[in-house]
């Protein structure tokens, strides 16, 4: 091998590897969201992804090689190689070409479909720990989160106790389709209007984490962000005690303010809640029953 291509060798093993390291120390930083899981949840959706991308790269990698040698071999410039039209596989190779991918295949969907009813979001999650309840209603472009059992309310923030299973109901109010998302805790579900769609997550400890809208639905997508925060329950009781001090209070009134399209609301915490506003935001979307002649 000429110095030359000696020179393009060494290149192209040295920007592979470059390109390796990139991936290794992005998707170890703590941006990498999906990396760094904080909820039994997002940590078997992780295990599931890992799972499925090694079982993949038994059919990827050995495609890829054949693919660079072929090339290479059969280049331009290699006068000493040979095509040969007439020469068909042994039925060996074929063999391996189709069974090979079809057990990868086979064995993937079996992981997938245990993943898939065990993450399933509307399945309750296992504790001993009485769950608690959150309702969120997505807004033009903010977050609305209800505590019916304790009777207070935030916007752009949620509160709740860590290893303690939390069912979040989720809505939307006169805004487009929304997908409520806290990457290191659970996978992203729809908001819809005139639906409920319920959500279980447990984080694993405390902890601070970002909440979004996944779904494009106009021009503050990109500041419909909250913030998610775990704590021990005790913290969590006395946060609970200061929210029900707070002057704020989510009336009729106040709501059909937050109903405005807005951006970049401050975090606000409501003493106070009408009754059932959660059913009322849902149930304004539902025809009335015809009856029947």
């Amino acid at each position: 091998m000429c110095p030359v291509k000696n020179i393009k060798f060494l290149i192209g093993i040295l920007a592979t590897l470059i390109l390796i390291s990139g991936v290794y120390f992005v998707l170890r930083g703590e941006n990498a969201l999906l990396a760094h899981p904080k909820g039994v949840v997002a940590r078997k959706e992780l295990d599931l992804m890992i799972r499925s991308i090694l079982l993949m790269l038994i059919v990827v990698v050995p495609t890829l090689i054949g693919l660079f040698v072929i090339a290479w071999r059969y280049r331009s410039k290699n006068a000493g190689a040979k095509y040969d039209p007439e020469h068909a596989s042994g039925a060996f190779s074929e063999t391996l070409l189709w069974v090979v991918p079809s057990v990868v295949v086979g064995v993937l969907s079996v992981i997938t479909w245990y993943a898939a009813h065990e993450l399933d979001p509307y399945r309750p999650l296992k504790s001993e720990v009485k769950p608690i309840t959150i309702q969120v209603v997505a807004l033009d472009w903010k977050w609305l989160f209800i505590y019916p059992e304790q009777g207070v309310a935030t916007l752009n923030f949620v509160q709740f106790p860590d290893n303690t299973p939390i069912h979040f109901t989720l809505t939307a109010d006169e805004t487009p389709m929304n997908s409520f998302w806290v990457p290191e805790l659970s996978g992203q579900i729809y908001c819809m209007t005139g639906m409920v769609t319920p959500l279980h997550v447990m984080a694993d400890g405390p902890g601070v984490y970002t909440g979004r809208a996944a779904e494009i639905n106009g021009r503050g997508l990109a500041d419909m962000t909250f913030v998610a925060k775990s704590m021990p329950k005790s913290d969590f009781d006395g946060w609970i005690a200061q929210v029900e001090q707070s002057p704020d209070r989510l009336t009729d009134s106040v709501y059909e303010e937050l109903l405005k399209p807005s951006t970049n609301l401050p975090t606000v915490a409501y003493s106070f809640v009408e009754r059932d506003l959660f059913m009322k935001i849902v149930m304004k979307y539902m025809h009335p029953a015809t009856p029947k002649s």
